[in-house]
């Protein structure tokens, strides 16, 4: 029997206009009067993923960051977080001085980005750099940086770093990293082509389900994950049963125990309906 549910956000359990359906909320709420815990994982910080899981009407700690930390939606504040060491901030960011990158330091709440060139902003994905992108993104806790030096003195935590740029560009800072103290970190390059993700070891999703399931008392044999893209996969493959959405790529769904309908079809309304409250 399952008793908890962890779900991603964007393409999971929001549409694609940004909304939770009443469908889902009342699936969520059944489940929670019923005994069962949902919850959220999500790549988002805090800052982005906290008025979401309050729409939802979920109080229990979500884990944010791809697993990086957790934190209560009731309180804001931080239940457990994994964060880089000045040293290993300094390894990163120096193997990236003076090359043609994008860097993005996420603090929990605050974007910092840069890049030595305009060009490299392109790989700002979620800012298209025209003026209302600008002060939406500001809105959205994003600040630019204007030089390398300023961006050495961004006060921690920081949760992870990513870092964009031309294939061999980046592997040639995943290198330069690698022969720096990384035994602490993980480096993903698989999530996106062009990208690194950079966290501490356990900052990924899997391990923030496993956090979450320890916190809640509960095993990964009673957990079920839902999600849509690549940083979804290992927890999908690690919890008891693993749900895709309908709208996942197809290496998503493969890997899945059990492709539901899409985000925007009530696809997460109809998984908890089905395996949490046997409907």
């Amino acid at each position: 029997m399952y008793k908890l549910a962890v779900l991603d956000i964007d393409g999971t359990l929001i549409d694609n206009k940004g909304n939770i359906s009443q469908k889902t909320m009342q699936a969520i709420s059944d489940v929670q009067k019923a005994g069962g815990i949902v919850t959220i994982c999500t790549g988002r910080n805090m800052r982005n993923a906290l008025p979401v899981a309050k729409k939802a009407g979920i109080k229990v700690p979500i884990a944010c960051i791809d697993g990086a930390v957790l934190v209560s939606p009731e309180t804001e504040k931080i239940v457990e977080g994994l964060e880089l060491s000045e040293y290993e901030i300094n390894l990163i960011l120096s193997a990236t001085k003076g090359k043609e990158v994008f860097v993005e330091l996420n603090t929990g709440y605050i974007y910092y980005k840069f890049a030595e060139k305009e060009k490299e902003y392109h790989y700002d994905i979620f800012n298209k750099r025209t003026l209302l992108g600008r002060i939406k993104s500001y809105r959205n806790g994003v600040r630019y940086i204007k030089n390398w030096q300023q961006l050495k003195k961004i006060t921690p935590p920081i949760y992870q770093v990513v870092i964009a740029g031309q294939t061999e560009v980046i592997s040639g800072i995943k290198t330069m990293i690698q022969q720096g103290d990384c035994s602490r970190i993980d480096i993903r390059e698989h999530l996106w082509d062009k990208y690194l993700f950079i966290n501490r070891k356990g900052g990924n999703k899997a391990s923030g389900v496993k956090r979450l399931c320890k916190h809640f008392n509960i095993t990964m044999e009673e957990t079920i994950t839902m999600g849509d893209d690549r940083n979804d996969m290992d927890m999908l493959q690690e919890a008891g049963f693993g749900i895709a959405m309908g709208n996942a790529h197809k290496s998503i769904q493969e890997i899945a125990d059990y492709v539901t309908a899409s985000n925007e079809e009530d696809g997460v309304a109809l998984a908890l309906e089905k395996f949490l409250l046997k409907k």
